[in-house]
């Protein structure tokens, strides 16, 4: 049998479409940020952060923890330690906000 291959100009095509390949996968890029199931992540300041824990009476540690791995840090390109604020929109209770410290594991 005869392999067909494809038409250069439809690799660049799929090259642009798709990161890389992953075990044979290919792996799109999403901007996961944009799904309407992903709330509003945003990085604190440091004096953001310290007006907030001293606002909550509470430390750093005290605050529930996100991992470096999870995709939207990731996308923030954050370092430990940072303080993520979150926030979620809800028919019924309008905004909430959460606070997440950035951990390695």
């Amino acid at each position: 049998q005869r392999k067909v291959h494809a038409h250069p100009k439809n690799k660049k095509h799929t090259q642009k479409k798709y990161k890389h390949q992953t075990g044979g996968k290919r792996v799109a890029r999403i901007d996961i940020t944009k799904h309407e199931l992903v709330p509003k992540h945003e990085v604190l300041s440091e004096e953001e952060a310290n007006k907030i824990l001293e606002k909550l009476n509470i430390t750093k540690g005290q605050l529930p923890k996100i991992l470096i791995t999870d995709p939207v840090v990731k996308k923030l390109k954050t370092d430990v330690g940072a303080v993520i604020k979150i926030s979620r929109t809800s028919r019924t209770a309008g905004t909430s906000t959460f606070y997440r410290v950035v951990v390695a594991e």
